[in-house]
C-alpha cells in the first residue's frame, strides 16, 4: 500500500539555505544520502531516513542539515530527548534564531524550564519578529518564570493509589463518583493481542470500607469505545463521550443513560443543541443536574477547543433530557488553544479544567476558577507543583467536602495509568458541599413512599426551590452546598407534609451527611405535625419573613386537603413565666391562622390553641432542645 506523503515545515526545510551552503563543502555520496533521508521521512519511513542520517554524520559529524533533519523526525516521533541533543549540535553549526526557538520548546517540554528560558530570552532579543510569534515567546517565557516559581514552592500532593480492586494491568482513567463516594465509574482500556484497545466501563462500589472488584457496565459498554464520563451526583445518570456511531451527529457526541431497577438504560444521544456536527466531550454534570458543562471545537470558540455550558431544562413527556443552547464560558476560561476536562464541585462555585494555553508549566495544566453568582468566572488559578507538571495533566474530581481528589497517572510503569487519590492542599480546596441521603415510608405500614421533595434556599431571595422525586424505593439523595440555609419539605397526596431545615452559613465548616428516615402520616382525625420552621420575632408574635416557605407549604397542604378542619397550635420553650409562656403561644397560633386565612384559606375550618411550655417534645437545657420546643403544631381534627 502506497504510504501518505507528509506534509512538514520543519527545520530542514526552514534551513534549505544552509543546505545548500553546506552541500558544495560536502561529496556527492553524502548529498544523495540527505536527499533520501529527506524523502523518506516525507513518506515517514522514519527508522530508514535516521539509518541514511546517521550514515551521513558517521562520515562529517558536522553536516548540519543531517542534525536538522533527525531534530524533525525525534520532534514528529516524540523522542524529545534525541530531538534536544540534535538542536544543540546544530546550534554548534548555525545561529539562526529559530534552532534556538525550537530548543528552547523541546527544553520547556521536558520540564527544563531554565534552560528553556535562556532560549526563548535569546531567541526574543534576536528580534525581527512577527507580532504572534512575539506574544507566543513572551507567554512562554512567563511559564518559564511560573514553572521555576511553583517549584521552589510546591503544593501538598501525596497520591495514593486505588487498590487493585480498581486498577488492573491495562490503564484505568477518568473517575467520576457518586456525591457520598460510594460509587466509582472509570474508563478501562482493555487491551488483546490481535485486537484494537476497547474503551469500556466499569464500576465499583465502596462497602464495609473498601472498594469492591471493578465489573464492566455490560448494560453500556460495546464493541466501540465509550469514555470521559461523568456520574450525576445521585449515582442515576450517567453522561459520557462515544464518537462515530449510526445516528450520531458529529465526530463525537455526548450520550446519556439513566439508572432504574438496579440496570443501566439505553444510551441517548443528547442532541441538539447540546451536540453539533462539531466534537463535543467530556461531560460534567453539576450536583444540582441543572448544568452540563463540555468541551467542543464547535463554531463560535475562543480557540480550538472550548468548554461550554448548556442548561437542563428537564426531561420532555418521553423522558428524554432537554437543553437550552448552550454558552461559551468565555475569555477568562477559553484561550486560542484547547481547554478540556471540564468539572464541576459540588458546591457549585469551584470550576476545575485542563488548559495547554494558560500559564503553566507545559503540556495541559489544571486551573480551578471560582464561579460568583451564576455565570460569572474568576481568574483561572494553576493548581500549581507538583499536581501540574511538565507532561499532561486532565481528569479531575474533587470530593463535596473538598478533601479529597482523584486522578489518574502513570506514576508506576509496571500499571500505567491508574486511578489514585490524594489530599487536596488547603489553598486549592473549594467550598464544601454536603448531602442528604433520605428514605421516605409509611409510618403505618413501613411501605417505601414515592413522593416530591422541595429543596429551597432561605438565604437568597427569589432563588427558584429544586424539585426532586424518590424513586420506587422511596429513596432521595440531594446536594447542599455549603453557604446556605436550606427548607427541606417531602410532601405526598393522602399524607401530613414533612419539612426540617439545615442551615449550612458557617463558613469553612466541613459538614457531615445527613442520614434521613421519613415516615410519612397519613391523613386523618387526630394526627399532628410539628412545623419547625416558623419563625416569630423575640418574645412576640410578629411572624418572621423566613417562615413564608414553610407557611406556604402549609397553605396548599390546606387548599390540597381543602375539607379538613385543623387546629393551630402554639409552643414555647420554658424560658419564662407559665402564664407569659401561655398568652405568648396563643398569640402566636392566631398569628398563623391569620396569615392563612389572607392566603384564601376559611376561617371556619381553622381552630387555634396556645399550650406554652406544658408539651415539650425534647430537653430545655439545651439550646438544641429549646428550639425544639418552640413550634407550631397542625392538628387533624376531621374532614
Amino acid at each position: 500500500m502506497k504510504k501518505k506523503r507528509l506534509k512538514y515545515g520543519g527545520l530542514i526545510l526552514a534551513f534549505l539555505l544552509i543546505a545548500i551552503a553546506s552541500s558544495a563543502q560536502s561529496d556527492k555520496k553524502i548529498n544523495k544520502w540527505f536527499d533520501e533521508a529527506r524523502e523518506l521521512m516525507s513518506q515517514q519511513e522514519y527508522g530508514a531516513a535516521i539509518k541514511s542520517c546517521e550514515r551521513i554524520l558517521d562520515r562529517n559529524s558536522d553536516y548540519v542539515d543531517a542534525h536538522l533533519l533527525l531534530a524533525d523526525i525525534y520532534h514528529e516521533t516524540k523522542n524529545t530527548r534525541a530531538e534536544i541533543k540534535h538542536l544543540k549540535e546544530s546550534q554548534k553549526q548555525s545561529e539562526m534564531p529559530l534552532i534556538t526557538w525550537r530548543l528552547g520548546n523541546a527544553l520547556f517540554s521536558v520540564g527544563e524550564y531554565s534552560k528553556a528560558l535562556s532560549c526563548f530570552q535569546n531567541y526574543l532579543d534576536a528580534g525581527q519578529l512577527k507580532t504572534e510569534r512575539e506574544a507566543e515567546v513572551k507567554r512562554k517565557i512567563e511559564c518559564c518564570h511560573f514553572a521555576v516559581t511553583a517549584m521552589q514552592n510546591p503544593v501538598s500532593f501525596l497520591p495514593e493509589r486505588l487498590p487493585d480492586e480498581v486498577n488492573s494491568t491495562n490503564d484505568e482513567y477518568w473517575p467520576s463518583l457518586s456525591i457520598d463516594q460510594q460509587k466509582l465509574v472509570i474508563t478501562r482500556l482493555i487491551k488483546k493481542a490481535g485486537y484494537q484497545p476497547q474503551e469500556d466501563f466499569y464500576f465499583s462500589e465502596f462497602v464495609d470500607g473498601a472498594w469492591q472488584q471493578a465489573v464492566p457496565i455490560s448494560d453500556i459498554n460495546t464493541r466501540e469505545n465509550e469514555g470521559a464520563q461523568s456520574l450525576s451526583a445521585n449515582g442515576k445518570i450517567l453522561f459520557f463521550t462515544a464518537c462515530n456511531r449510526p445516528g450520531g451527529m458529529g465526530s463525537c457526541d455526548i450520550y446519556y443513560s439513566f439508572y432504574e431497577n438496579g440496570h443501566w438504560s439505553k444510551p441517548y444521544n443528547a442532541g441538539a443543541p447540546l451536540n453539533t456536527s462539531g466534537w463535543e466531550a467530556q461531560p460534567s454534570v453539576s450536583s444540582d443536574g441543572r448544568f452540563l458543562y463540555f468541551s467542543s471545537n464547535r463554531v463560535g470558540g475562543q480557540g480550538k477547543k472550548d468548554i461550554w455550558r448548556a442548561e437542563c431544562v428537564g426531561p420532555d413527556k418521553s423522558g428524554r433530557l432537554k437543553w437550552r443552547k448552550p454558552v461559551n464560558l468565555g475569555s477568562r476560561i477559553n484561550t486560542s488553544g484547547n481547554e478540556t476536562s471540564p468539572f464541576i464541585h459540588a458546591g457549585n462555585s469551584h470550576f476545575y479544567f485542563a488548559s495547554d494555553a494558560h500559564v503553566g508549566m507545559g503540556g495541559f495544566d489544571l486551573y480551578v476558577s471560582q464561579l460568583e453568582g451564576d455565570s460569572v468566572f474568576t481568574s483561572p488559578k494553576n493548581l500549581g507543583y507538583p499536581v501540574n507538571t511538565f507532561n499532561d495533566e486532565q481528569g479531575l474530581y474533587i470530593s463535596a467536602d473538598g478533601l479529597t481528589a482523584f486522578f489518574s497517572s502513570a506514576r508506576d510503569s509496571a500499571h500505567g495509568l491508574d486511578i489514585y487519590s490524594f489530599s487536596l492542599d488547603e489553598s486549592l480546596r473549594p467550598r464544601p458541599a454536603t448531602y442528604i441521603k433520605a428514605i421516605v415510608f409509611d409510618a403505618e405500614t413501613k411501605k417505601p413512599v414515592e413522593a416530591e421533595v422541595e429543596l429551597q434556599n432561605m438565604v437568597a431571595a427569589g432563588e427558584a426551590p429544586r424539585y426532586e422525586q424518590t424513586d420506587h424505593e422511596g429513596e432521595l439523595m440531594i446536594c447542599m452546598p455549603a453557604g446556605k440555609n436550606y427548607l427541606f419539605s417531602v410532601s405526598k397526596p393522602g399524607y401530613l407534609f414533612y419539612s426540617n431545615t439545615f442551615d449550612l452559613r458557617e463558613p469553612r465548616r466541613v459538614y457531615n451527611p445527613y442520614n434521613l428516615e421519613i415516615a410519612l402520616v397519613s391523613v386523618k382525625a387526630g394526627v399532628e405535625m410539628n412545623l419547625h420552621n416558623i419563625y416569630f420575632e423575640t418574645d412576640s408574635f410578629r411572624i418572621l419573613p423566613e417562615s413564608e416557605p414553610e407557611l406556604t407549604h402549609l397553605v396548599k397542604f390546606l387548599k390540597d386537603n381543602y375539607r379538613l378542619e385543623v387546629e393551630i397550635q402554639g409552643h414555647t420553650d420554658d424560658t419564662g413565666s407559665k402564664s407569659k409562656n401561655l398568652a405568648l403561644s396563643e398569640r402566636r397560633a392566631r398569628s398563623v391562622v391569620d396569615f392563612l386565612v389572607e392566603k384564601g384559606i376559611e376561617k371556619s375550618r381553622l381552630n387555634w390553641k396556645g399550650y406554652g411550655d406544658n408539651r415539650p417534645v425534647a430537653g430545655n437545657n439545651t439550646p438544641e432542645g429549646r428550639r425544639l420546643n418552640r413550634r407550631t403544631t397542625i392538628k387533624i381534627l376531621g374532614d
